[in-house]
């Protein structure tokens, strides 16, 4: 085993330079859909390079010709008439002034395309993220959403960099240093030979540090992440950071992670800088070198001072796509990092998908049974464990336990949030894994104790549910849960825009808002998680008759801790140390008060 060792960074560099390649391919079958884009785009980009070769010559012309009165290069005065041969300082000047305004002209069109096709293709890649997030467990990641978040903003944009700005660069980049080195070489073989042993040395030191850098461009995407998270983390719950005084302490937190974020940013800038002197010095030498050796070579006859500066202009584009591809391998480890975590949230998978041969499934009727059914968060003491009972359609069931016992869990599997560990769920004698997931979760509407509202209008707000709804069936809907008359209220009716989270309305408002978008969906079955815990008691008695108009016709699970919203229940489950029972002893209290 000691013999291995030293091989162990040979291996190392192997493996990560595998990894990179294959990141490189992952974005390339991720940006299928704009190949042929991707294809004119390099197309545009080749067409600079005889552009650029053409740059130097009428400095050649205007040294050469017209001041030291040599004739033209013979090439170029084949194609030429003889009365623009006699005219070289107007030729030389119009040539100047063509070729600028050609390579000015091109070099827009190549700048606006690749633009255009950059920002559609990271669109479509965060639309993608986005959606694919959605249905991801981020609640019950370590990480939770706030990491989604940053990977969808901050890191979906490396697809570009990786696919577009990957390897295009090096074809483009790498033409124009062979087209530099030909010409060059026509003109003086040893100032080639020169500038080409200044720049192998460099690519080797940038391809040996690629790895290095990659890595270290990962860890400050996850430190911008964690910073980013504390951001989130305490404006969503701004309240009660100022309600306990916890300003200075979270802003500390904040800057804790900041500056860890900051420090990780610093180490690989330094790095990158390093490389980027090194570079800088390498070009100065082989400039110097060139200069140095090509007025000689004009001292001995063996160089026009034409051809010199021509030369000169070469080996300055020359060591331009140099110092373009050392950059340009530079930067894209920064992208690959961030493309590296991008393709790891596309690649974790929902924890409920359909199964291959799931039906579609129109309306149930709501009858529901739980057969054997347990569940666990993680490796932790299953939450629920053989639990067992039968709802038939139409009936309302009342669910009462501690905190904590698992009632939210009960319905969740329901509605295929998670699936089961074991046993099976019925809906209508079927299980509901059998059942098109976008199917069976349309039998449901939800209405939670804390109303999830979005910073649209109340209109559309209300017309979640089915966003085809018509006016008059949201008015119809806002109606029947008691909201109309404080809509209409509004100076805005129906159009007025809500802030974030509905936090412009009273808690009894956003109740009302959420209870119309229910009635709107008019699904069969009805699950209602404490509507009534954040209101007070006038409100509460609005709210349970809106309740009870909703319930008609459908199969209702209701979560509650007070007894004056189990009026209309049929039955009770008592969820309890991980089992599921029937408690008629609480209607029987109720009744009895």
């Amino acid at each position: 085993m000691p013999q291995a060792a030293p091989h162990a960074p040979a291996n190392d560099q192997h493996r990560r330079s595998g990894q990179a390649m294959r990141l490189y391919m992952r974005a390339f079958r991720e940006a299928r859909p704009y190949w042929p884009h991707i294809a004119a785009a390099l197309l545009i980009g080749l067409m600079s390079t005889p552009i650029a070769l053409l740059m130097p010559l009428p400095l050649r012309i205007v040294v050469d010709t017209v001041i030291g009165g040599q004739p033209l290069p013979a090439g170029l005065a084949a194609w030429l008439p003889a009365w623009i041969a006699d005219e070289t300082l107007m030729l030389a000047v119009g040539m100047a002034v063509g070729f600028a305004l050609l390579q000015a002209g091109w070099g827009f069109l190549d700048w606006t395309f690749r633009e255009w096709l950059s920002e559609r293709m990271v669109l479509d890649f965060r639309g993608r993220l986005f959606r694919h997030g959605l249905g991801l467990p981020l609640a019950e990641d370590e990480k939770g959403s706030f990491d989604a978040v940053q990977r969808i903003t901050q890191d979906a944009p490396a697809l570009v960099w990786t696919s577009l700005y990957g390897v295009m660069p090096l074809i483009v980049a790498g033409t124009s240093l062979v087209g530099m080195l030909s010409v060059t070489s026509m003109i003086s073989a040893p100032l080639a030979l020169v500038a080409l042993g200044t720049a192998v040395p460099l690519i080797v030191i940038i391809h040996a540090n690629q790895n290095r850098l990659r890595d270290r461009w990962h860890g400050v995407r996850q430190a911008e992440s964690d910073s980013l998270a504390v951001v989130q983390e305490c404006f969503g719950a701004q309240r009660i950071v100022t309600i306990f005084g916890q300003e200075p302490r979270e802003q500390a937190r904040f800057l804790n992670a900041g500056w860890g974020a900051a420090r990780a940013k610093l180490a690989v800038i330094r790095a990158e800088g390093l490389l980027s002197l090194a570079f800088t010095l390498a070009v100065a030498f082989g400039t110097t070198a060139i200069l140095y050796l090509g007025v000689r070579d004009v001292q001995a006859g063996a160089l026009t001072t034409g051809g010199l500066l021509m030369v000169m202009g070469y080996v300055a584009q020359l060591y331009a796509p140099l110092q373009q591809i050392g950059g340009h391998i530079t930067g894209q480890q920064r992208a690959l990092a961030s493309a590296q975590r991008a393709f790891e949230m596309l690649d974790r998978r929902h924890p409920v998908t359909d199964r291959p041969d799931a039906r579609p499934l129109a309306r149930a009727k709501g009858a529901v049974q739980f057969r054997s059914v347990a569940y666990r968060y993680g490796g932790r003491t299953p939450v629920l464990a053989d639990v067992s009972f039968d709802v038939p359609a139409g009936a309302c069931v009342g669910i009462v336990g501690r905190t904590g016992s698992g009632k939210s869990t009960l319905l969740n599997l329901l509605i295929r949030q998670f699936d089961v560990a074991a046993g099976r769920i019925l809906l209508d004698g079927a299980d509901i894994r059998d059942f098109r997931l976008a199917d069976l979760r349309d039998q449901f509407a939800v209405v939670s104790q804390e109303p999830v509202l979005f910073s649209t209008t109340i209109a559309e707000n209300i017309a979640y549910a089915r966003p085809g709804a018509t006016r008059e069936e949201i008015i119809a809907a806002a109606q029947a849960a008691d909201a109309h008359g404080f809509i209409s209220a509004l100076p805005k009716g129906y159009e007025t825009r809500l802030g974030e989270r509905g936090l412009t309305l009273s808690g009894g408002e956003r109740q009302r808002i959420a209870l119309a978008r229910a009635f709107l969906k008019d699904a069969p079955i009805l699950i209602l998680d404490e509507p009534t815990s954040a209101v007070d008691v006038a409100t509460e008695a609005a709210i349970i008759a809106a309740v009870e108009r909703l319930m008609q016709g459908r199969t209702t699970f209701m979560i509650t801790h007070r007894l004056s919203t189990l009026r209309s229940a049929d039955m009770v489950l008592r969820v309890a140390d991980g089992g599921v029972s029937e408690d008629p002893t609480v209607l029987a209290e109720y009744r009895a008060a």
